[in-house]
């Protein structure tokens, strides 16, 4: 790995909520994750179609030795440790998965911090348990996650120090919601290819303080989710990138059964609105 994880680094990390460690993939170890991501293309546009961007969890669908070498890269594990804790490790390699490039048509996410921005606030609230959001949002052992990249890949935008504040500015806010899904997908097909693609290259570029990560093949993007990012993706830039988290054994266990603490609030909800209905 090139990036040296030093004092430097590590305030860079807990300032800013992003950091890029450059050459974390040894050329050995690259071309064969390659293969696995092209398995993954493939699998994922005969499952989900030809805009699909991501095929998840790997360990579903593909082998998963090369993945399993890669997790246990003894300088990256070090370089987690380093930039948050021992406690801290990459998540199991069956739960990662690979983002892709669309085959057709030029799209983007909205501007969004993971979790808050996917539900509303009763819900998140219930979600949390008894957690104060700005807490648990803002707390280092939380909300770690990386992309690796395969291939050049300057899909990502982020915002520095924003996952260490849970309020918006209005800049921001201005801009997160200048832009609806239907947009960023264009999914009236109102606009060109060429216009789209323009449009949310402006979209992405006026969010104040934003800066775009280019990665190079073998280098790693490694943020706090409940920052502001986005993605924005173009058919013709070849995109093969590895996304995973890193975990303590208390958030892993959260993050374990999120999902069907989601799905019982969300299962009482729409059976209150059926019975208000009636």
């Amino acid at each position: 790995m090139k990036t040296v994880i030093d004092a430097q680094a590590i305030r860079f990390y807990r300032e800013n909520g992003y950091i890029i460690l450059r050459g974390v993939i040894p050329a050995p170890l690259l071309e064969r994750l390659r293969a696995m991501a092209e398995q993954a293309r493939e699998i994922t546009h005969r499952i989900n179609g030809p805009q699909a961007q991501r095929l998840q969890p790997l360990g579903d669908h593909v082998d998963m030795t090369a993945l399993k070498e890669f997790t246990a890269l003894p300088e990256l594990n070090a370089a987690f440790r380093a930039l948050l804790s021992e406690r801290h490790y990459i998540s199991p390699a069956e739960t990662m998965a690979v983002f892709f490039q669309p085959t057709k048509n030029t799209w983007a996410t909205e501007w969004h911090r993971d979790l808050r921005d996917h539900m509303d606030a009763d819900t998140l609230t219930e979600v949390l348990e008894g957690k104060k959001w700005e807490q648990f949002a803002t707390d280092l052992a939380n909300f770690n996650q990386f992309n690796c990249a395969l291939y050049e890949d300057t899909s990502t935008w982020y915002v520095p120090d924003s996952a260490f504040r849970m309020t918006d500015t209005p800049g921001e806010l201005a801009v997160a919601r200048g832009l609806d899904r239907a947009a960023v997908e264009n999914k009236a097909g109102t606009r060109s290819e060429a216009e789209q693609e323009l449009l949310l290259q402006d979209y992405c570029a006026n969010m104040p303080g934003a800066v775009q990560a280019h990665l190079n093949a073998g280098d790693l993007l490694f943020y706090r989710n409940t920052g502001w990012h986005i993605g924005s993706y173009v058919p013709y830039r070849r995109r093969a990138t590895l996304h995973g988290q890193v975990d303590t054994p208390e958030y892993w266990a959260w993050k374990e059964a999120f999902p069907k603490n989601y799905e019982r609030i969300m299962a009482r909800k729409k059976a209150g609105k059926a019975a208000a209905a009636a």
